[in-house]
């Protein structure tokens, strides 16, 4: 049996609450607003040369990301992008697999719907609907989840009001 992490839970809708512009339940995790916080991103997490050293949540807040569940539950676990195939001559960062260290290859590192899912303490059915890029979760939602409200509960409901005219 899993246990729920209620901080985690917690700590992803005071995000949601408080800085709602870090929040992007359509992508595992994306750069906003302009290209110059991309380039910002690159710089930080090693794409561009660099001395950066603080990896911390506050340069992620600096170069404009927004994450979904999934990809907040791995960034504030500890949890880094992975280095994508280029695009358009450039390397790409992505939230879709995440490492343990900064600058690790795609290929090298762990899906993050599978790393949240561990760290949320949650089941298979679970993550999939919690992740699904079409849910409109509320803080209140995952403060709610993190108590114990069972998620698949709301699955339930929405089928109710998705067939409903």
């Amino acid at each position: 049996m899993t246990i729920r992490n209620k901080t985690l839970f917690f700590e992803i809708a005071d995000v949601m609450e408080f800085t709602p512009w870090r929040y992007d339940q359509q992508t595992w995790g994306k750069f906003r607003p302009d290209r110059g916080a991309m380039e910002a991103f690159e710089r930080l997490w090693g794409y561009q040369t660099d001395d950066t050293e603080d990896y911390g949540w506050t340069k992620v807040e600096e170069c404009g990301t927004a994450l979904c569940l999934a990809g907040h539950a791995a960034l504030l676990t500890g949890w880094f992008p992975t280095k994508a195939a280029p695009y358009e001559g450039r390397e790409q960062a992505s939230w879709v697999s995440v490492a343990k260290e900064p600058n690790q290859s795609y290929v090298a590192g762990k899906n993050v719907s599978d790393v949240a899912q561990e760290a949320l303490g949650i089941g298979d059915d679970e993550a999939q609907f919690l992740f699904a890029g079409g849910q409109r979760w509320t803080a209140d939602d995952i403060r709610a989840f993190g108590r114990g409200e069972p998620i698949l509960k709301h699955l339930d409901e929405s089928d109710v009001r998705d067939n409903e005219v």
